[in-house]
């Protein structure tokens, strides 16, 4: 198990792990395989370089991966967005989240005082897990995402006060 920062030249194997993710899981994101399949190549490659974004190997292959982007501004800089998590259910379980987090954690305490994240509301699991680590709930946004047969996703919305 390795979990290290993906750079450009992990954009293909993300990109591919995000549309996984999302044809998988399509009640578990606000986003749809077709909004990734639109993404570029060079975008993908400059989100990679602007984000930090950690990748969760297992026998060479990225199996898992979650962002962290960074606010600017001299109003919202204190601030970080986690987004994006993801593991393949093989995984799951196994502490790869965990270290996942850690890794998003570690880089967050470097240049941020709050951590926000949303996850949609219906998922309990991924709830738990970040109010393990310490975030707390601090609104819902109804219907949030419209999903493609007219149903809607709650978004809770989640910080960590890192400071």
């Amino acid at each position: 198990m390795t979990i290290r920062r993906l750079l450009a030249a992990d954009a293909e194997a993300f990109h591919h792990l995000r549309l996984e993710a999302f044809r998988l899981e399509p009640r578990c994101f606000r986003y749809a395989p077709q909004d990734e399949a639109g993404v570029g190549a060079a975008e993908r490659a400059a989100r990679l370089e602007r984000d930090f974004v950690a990748g969760y190997f297992a026998d060479d292959a990225l199996a898992g991966a979650a962002g962290l982007a960074f606010f600017s501004g001299a109003k919202l800089g204190h601030k970080a967005l986690l987004w994006g998590m993801y593991l393949r259910a093989a995984h799951r379980g196994s502490g790869a989240a965990d270290r996942l987090m850690d890794a998003l954690l570690e880089q967050a305490r470097l240049r941020a005082e709050i951590v926000t994240l949303t996850v949609v509301d219906e998922n309990a699991r991924a709830k738990r897990f970040y109010e393990r680590w310490g975030f707390t709930t601090y609104g819902v946004e109804p219907h949030a995402a419209k999903l493609g047969d007219g149903d809607y996703l709650d978004e809770a919305l989640m910080a960590l006060r890192l400071r």
